[in-house]
């Protein structure tokens, strides 16, 4: 099973993304992003996908650079990430940053539950056909 984390300030917000990724396909675990070790609990879930609001609190690229620093750690530096976002702005900001790496997608909020599951079935489905030969 794949594991996944998922960031978010919005605790409603996280409840509902747990309840569509929990089952049978996703070991999820979910963080609030007003957690001062929140890198720390990231690395320590070990997800094989990361999905990470843009925007914690006031910091429009809080997101964005937990995932730049996540990726200077060894064994992260390709991790797939979806990345969420309300404010169109700042991740219209970061868009440059993302058009290099192939292995993060966005997502605009509000979101549909199948664009959820697409996205993080198209970033899974790259991770495994880069590692099999």
């Amino acid at each position: 099973m794949d594991r996944l984390t998922v960031v978010n300030d919005d605790p409603a917000l996280l409840d509902v993304i747990g309840e569509i990724l929990r089952g049978d396909r996703y070991v999820t675990t979910l963080l609030e992003s007003v957690q001062d070790d929140l890198l720390q609990r990231i690395r320590r879930s070990e997800p094989d996908l990361l999905m990470i609001d843009l925007r914690h609190g006031d910091d429009a690229r809080r997101g964005w650079e937990i995932v730049r620093e996540l990726r200077r750690t060894p064994g992260c530096e390709h991790m797939p990430v979806v990345l969420c976002s309300a404010d169109i702005p700042a991740l219209s900001e970061v868009q440059p940053e993302l058009e290099v790496a192939a292995d993060v997608l966005t997502l605009e909020l509000p979101f549909e539950i199948h664009e959820v599951l697409e996205s993080i079935q198209t970033l899974i489905g790259r991770r495994e056909a880069s590692t099999c030969s």
